[in-house]
């Protein structure tokens, strides 16, 4: 028999259009909860390593606090421990030749070993040793090619930071025991910024940066080991 009567029908396909939008709202409610699940395992897991790391900084910040040989100026730089070391480079140069600063630079290298060393060995490679070189903002004027002269004091600058690596590897503050990287800055980071001697001095330097490797502590962390 022929429905006269269409409501029924439109009853039907509401109720079902009904049912199809709730069962999609489930849906998305649940794939909303994986998902912020998802990222608050993340944020939890962050805050760990980051707190593993502020762990391990402040033993190393510890160790060389107690020690009143050392000859620069620990200071805090973001998340990093940063050593100012009161070694310095003639202009145009990137050896040590003054023997008083070798000394202090030796002096260095055993102390931050040491604090390295006191670290458990599974921490030993949580921590990066960034030795840093810098140069003055004066052009080297002999250099005509303009290619050359840019990169003069960035090359300069790693030259720098590989003389400090040098004397650190001889009292065996090295790869692949301890993470060690050189790293030249040029003159992008001056602590001077007067047109002096005095001024080009200062900024003619290294500087230490002590910084936690999170990637290392998180694969460390991730496969078990405390």
């Amino acid at each position: 028999m022929r429905r006269t009567n269409p409501w029924p029908a439109f009853a039907d396909l509401f109720a079902a259009l009904l049912v199809a939008s709730f069962a999609g709202f489930i849906m998305l409610t649940g794939a909303y909860k994986q998902e912020l699940n998802r990222y608050k395992t993340a944020e939890k897991e962050t805050t760990r390593i980051r707190a593993e790391a502020d762990l391990i900084i402040q033993q190393i910040r510890g160790s060389l606090d107690k020690s009143s040989s050392l000859r620069g100026v620990i200071r805090k730089c973001g998340d990093d421990t940063c050593i100012d070391l009161n070694i310095h480079f003639e202009k145009n140069y990137s050896t040590l030749a003054n023997s008083a600063e070798k000394q202090d630079l030796g002096r260095a290298c055993e102390i931050i070993k040491n604090a390295l060393d006191a670290l458990p060995p599974q921490q030993k490679k949580d921590i990066e040793l960034i030795i840093e070189g810098h140069t003055d903002s004066q052009q080297a004027l002999s250099v005509t090619d303009p290619r050359e002269r840019y990169l003069y004091n960035w090359n300069l600058s790693s030259q720098r930071a590989t003389s400090v690596a040098y004397e650190f590897q001889l009292c065996d503050l090295k790869p692949p025991v301890h993470q060690v990287v050189a790293i030249g800055y040029a003159d992008s980071m001056p602590i001077c910024q007067q047109a002096t001697q005095d001024c080009y001095s200062q900024n003619r330097r290294t500087t230490l940066r002590l910084r936690a490797d999170t990637r290392n502590i998180e694969q460390r962390l991730q496969s078990g080991a405390q």
